[in-house]
């Protein structure tokens, strides 16, 4: 079968079972999470930041002393993909790493008051596009998607172990 004919065929068995792509839960996930990533890089354009790195500096402010292996498990990273994210914090002067008391191949990382700042920008930056973004949602709803979103990660989060 050509990939037309394929094409046609599934076409035809969602009519057959009354399902369409509108149907799907993740289709919706996906448009919202494409309009949201939008939104915030677009956002975040004046500090020059992505949304990985501003995760990253977030979770430093938030922990300070969190180690790299600590941030890739709060945020679904692989190890690999968090160093260069890293060094760019690093060579903007955003966080100090110092050794670990109890193991010296262990670094932990600390906001520098820089960091804490750009850190502060960035929030305020990422919730003014959440406000426009949400804009027909009341506070409800809103509290209710986050409940309900949370739900849905947390269980591929426990699915993974993690």
């Amino acid at each position: 079968m050509t990939g037309d004919a394929k094409g046609r065929h599934a076409a035809g068995v969602a009519r057959e079972v009354g399902v369409q792509l509108q149907d799907f839960i993740g289709y919706h996930l996906r448009r919202a999470s494409v309009f949201d990533l939008q939104g915030a890089v677009a956002a975040l354009e004046p500090l020059e930041l992505r949304t990985i790195p501003m995760s990253v500096l977030l979770t430093v402010v938030e922990e300070p002393g969190i180690s790299s292996a600590e941030i890739c498990r709060v945020l679904g990273m692989q190890r690999a993909n968090i160093v260069p994210v890293l060094a760019d914090l690093d060579n903007r002067g955003l966080f100090l790493r110092e050794p670990d008391p109890s193991d010296n191949r262990i670094q932990k990382l600390f906001p520098t008051q820089k960091g804490r700042e750009e850190a502060a920008r960035a929030i305020a930056l990422i919730t003014a596009h959440e406000e426009r973004m949400l804009a027909r949602l009341d506070a409800g709803e809103r509290r209710e998607l986050r409940r309900l979103l949370e739900k849905v990660w947390q269980q591929d989060k426990d699915s993974k172990g993690r």
